[in-house]
């Protein structure tokens, strides 16, 4: 009976701070800034991953049949993006993994929900006020919260 009834309340709170956080203009905002933030840096990173391929690629420049010349270079570009590309993917996937693995066998408790809540509740509802005492992103700051409060844990 109190598993059921904390599962429900746990269900109540997060349903209504997700539907506050939908209609908090400040929370919205600051989501499209840190969301616009990590796509720019990935077009970056693409960016350069992309234009080091192209330029390893020139190395078929010295091919005199243009066709092989041709296929080598797309072969090689190819190859270094689609190389970085699954290494990237590799890399991320890790890195989830072993905080996901780092979270459940250190923070797998209800005091961990609760903390997670109060702050997303205290972020959406307090943002207009968090942003004139602290000029810092809301998404931001419940990463931040979430990594002191592991830090404590």
């Amino acid at each position: 009976m109190y598993e059921a009834l904390m599962f429900l309340l746990i269900w109540y709170s997060v349903s209504i701070t997700l539907f506050q956080m939908i209609q908090s203009k400040v929370f919205i905002s600051d989501c499209r800034i840190f969301f616009d933030a990590i796509g720019t840096f990935t077009q970056t990173i693409a960016g350069w991953v992309v234009m080091t391929g192209k330029n390893v690629a020139q190395i078929s420049n010295g091919i005199s049949n243009p066709v092989v010349a041709g296929i080598i270079y797309w072969l090689i570009r190819i190859l270094i993006c689609g190389g970085c590309l699954v290494g990237a993917g590799i890399h991320v996937a890790f890195i989830g993994i072993k905080i996901a693995e780092l979270y459940k066998k250190c923070c797998w408790d209800m005091i961990t929900i609760l903390v997670t809540i109060i702050s997303m509740a205290i972020a959406i509802y307090f943002g207009d006020w968090i942003m004139t005492v602290l000029p810092i992103n809301l998404l931001f700051f419940l990463l931040f919260v979430q990594l002191v409060y592991f830090g404590i844990k």
